[in-house]
């Protein structure tokens, strides 16, 4: 799909909606104070010259950011970033960094009986932590994480697995995404995406995407969005 696609293909589908895709990081869990401050001391202790390494990464999975950006590091040093990300995954309290309105939306879809599923780069040990701190893991009826693809995003492989474990159509599925990877791999999967506006503003989304939202504090909002 080339860039003209990826610009114009959320401005003009418009079908009844019976499955919603949420990303992980920047949709559920605000993580990008940690996973910027995380990337950009890896990238500087490690001599890479890339300004806004997290942003570039942002999105990656963690064994496509070593093989793309650290293909000459030591097996010692690729080990060490994987036990720091695994280190930093476990010391946060994902509670105190929802997404606003999260956790309410999810109940709503729960009710109403949506397919709901979680697509995301992250690794299935991290999904296992953030999904348990908030005791929502029973909320999805399809997870797929860094584990279930063997590409990540901008690939839009996660949401075609996804997608195909509900037995869902393209045309029926709503992506939650916070960043240009997640929106181009929905997009790519030609699916209707939603911006949420944690790490990019308004403007930046509009382009590509079917709207955006700050977050999920107002429902009715939200919801209307799922006509």
């Amino acid at each position: 799909m080339d860039n003209t696609a990826f610009k114009s293909n959320n401005k003009i589908m418009k079908n009844k909606i019976t499955t919603v895709f949420f990303g992980l990081d920047g949709v559920i869990v605000d993580t990008e104070t940690y996973n910027k401050k995380f990337w950009d001391q890896i990238a500087a202790s490690n001599g890479l010259k890339i300004e806004n390494f997290s942003n570039v990464v942002e999105g990656m999975t963690l064994n496509s950011i070593i093989e793309l950006y650290f293909p000459l590091s030591s097996l010692e040093e690729r080990q060490s970033i994987r036990k720091a990300s695994a280190d930093l995954e476990q010391s946060i309290d994902y509670k105190s960094i929802l997404v606003p309105g999260i956790l309410e939306f999810i109940q709503y879809l729960k009710e109403e009986d949506y397919n709901i599923g979680l697509v995301t780069s992250s690794s299935l040990n991290k999904v296992n932590i953030v999904l348990d701190q908030l005791d929502i893991k029973n909320a999805f009826d399809t997870i797929i994480t860094a584990e279930s693809i063997k590409k990540g995003k901008p690939d839009p492989m996660g949401y075609v697995l996804a997608k195909t474990n509900l037995i869902a159509e393209s045309s029926e599925c709503i992506v939650f995404e916070d960043s240009f990877t997640g929106i181009k791999a929905a997009t790519y999967a030609f699916m209707r995406v939603i911006g949420i506006e944690t790490s990019l503003s308004e403007d930046s989304f509009k382009d590509y995407t079917y709207a955006s939202i700050p977050d999920f504090s107002d429902l009715e909002r939200v919801k209307k969005l799922l006509d």
